[in-house]
């Protein structure tokens, strides 16, 4: 082989090992950039993951229907209710001393929930004399809405004679009261008297009208050493009650002393209870319950200091120089009184409370014989 063609094929693989080292620079440069891109694009990815567990809240959503359960449990609650149906001895039946009874309630379920034998009759523990009758008396079957029950409750006549009611309400499972046609409460009420011995010394009735109000006279029983009066009143709303002071029992014009008194059901009716003896009772030509006093809404629905607003500009215009701050404490509805000339504070004080109590007056007066 010459020089010249040595030459030729040595130039030729110099060029050739150039070409392939050449190749080889070219070819790896992009795999080097292909690496670092990847690299950064496998950095995204990564941070994504990292943001999930942050997201771990989700978790959180199970617990928000807890409070549900209670909700749904409660509700029958508000739509228990009863209708009363019927009862053996109405009010005022006339038993002998240490006379055993039993007193049954039909009662009918007009509420969506079904009454267990976990509800009850439960005694109103303010009741004086429970006729030896137990605290309280479970249902004995379950009552579905639409269906009725008897509670049947054995009680005994007292020893004394004298007139006697004894209060329960029906209480559902969580202990609370299931109204019974509107009211809280159901009753017996008799008359205790000794053989032949008349209970009512007159048939119950009479009764008067004064101001838009009738009185009725319910119930007049009496005892050896008392009488008690019943009466109810065509109150214009739950909220009025009588105040004070007691109404009167005037025995040929003179009072009896007076022992005890309240309201009673249903809305607007009253038990008052005298010193008096049987004798005094017989012997009289005239016995009369006088209610000398005012109906009155105390304190008015709502907020008192609203009420005192409403009442306040009509005050002001009709009293000139009356004026006061409304501002309700235990001492009252309004304080900074100040006085039309020759208005005293009592005087004062009475018209305020007339107006924001919606004050209504009688006399009211039932003749009893």
């Amino acid at each position: 082989m010459n020089s010249a063609l040595t030459n030729r094929l040595r130039l030729g693989c110099l060029l050739a090992f150039t070409l392939i080292a050449g190749c080889s620079v070219t070819n790896q440069t992009p795999p080097t950039a292909t690496a670092s891109s990847t690299t950064e694009a496998t950095a995204t990815v990564l941070v994504s993951p990292t943001i999930v567990p942050a997201t771990t809240s989700t978790p959180e959503v199970p617990f928000t229907p807890t409070p549900i359960p209670a909700t749904s449990t409660y509700l029958p609650t508000t739509t228990d209710r009863a209708a009363f149906v019927s009862e053996n001895y109405p009010d005022n039946s006339t038993l002998k001393p240490g006379e055993k009874f039993d007193k049954t309630f039909e009662l009918k379920n007009i509420g969506n929930a079904t009454w267990t034998t976990s509800y009850a009759l439960v005694l109103d523990p303010a009741t004086p004399n429970a006729l030896g009758g137990p605290s309280q008396i479970n249902l004995s079957q379950e009552t579905p809405p639409g269906q009725t029950v008897s509670i049947s409750v054995s009680l005994t006549a007292p020893t004394t004679p004298g007139t006697y009611t004894v209060y329960w309400s029906l209480k559902n499972e969580y202990g609370e009261t299931v109204q019974v046609g509107g009211g809280n409460s159901v009753w017996v009420k008799i008359m205790v008297c000794d053989s032949g011995q008349p209970c009512n010394l007159v048939a119950a009735g009479g009764g008067g009208t004064a101001n838009g109000i009738t009185t009725t006279l319910t119930s007049f029983t009496h005892d050896a050493q008392s009488a008690t009066i019943d009466f109810c009143m065509t109150v214009p709303n739950r909220y009025y009650s009588l105040g004070s002071p007691a109404p009167s029992l005037l025995i040929d014009q003179e009072p009896a002393p007076f022992l005890d008194g309240g309201s009673i059901q249903p809305w607007g009716c009253y038990f008052m209870k005298y010193q008096v003896s049987a004798a005094q009772l017989e012997q009289a030509q005239h016995i009369v319950l006088s209610i000398d006093t005012a109906l009155r809404m105390a304190p008015p629905p709502g907020a008192p200091n609203d009420a005192c607003q409403a009442a306040k500009p009509g005050l002001i215009a009709k009293y000139p120089g009356l004026d006061f701050q409304c501002n309700f404490s235990g001492a009252g509805y309004y304080t900074n009184l100040q006085l039309p000339d020759g208005m005293t504070r009592e005087k004062a004080q009475q018209i305020i409370f007339d107006t924001i109590e919606q004050a209504i007056y009688g006399p009211w007066t039932l003749t009893i014989k």
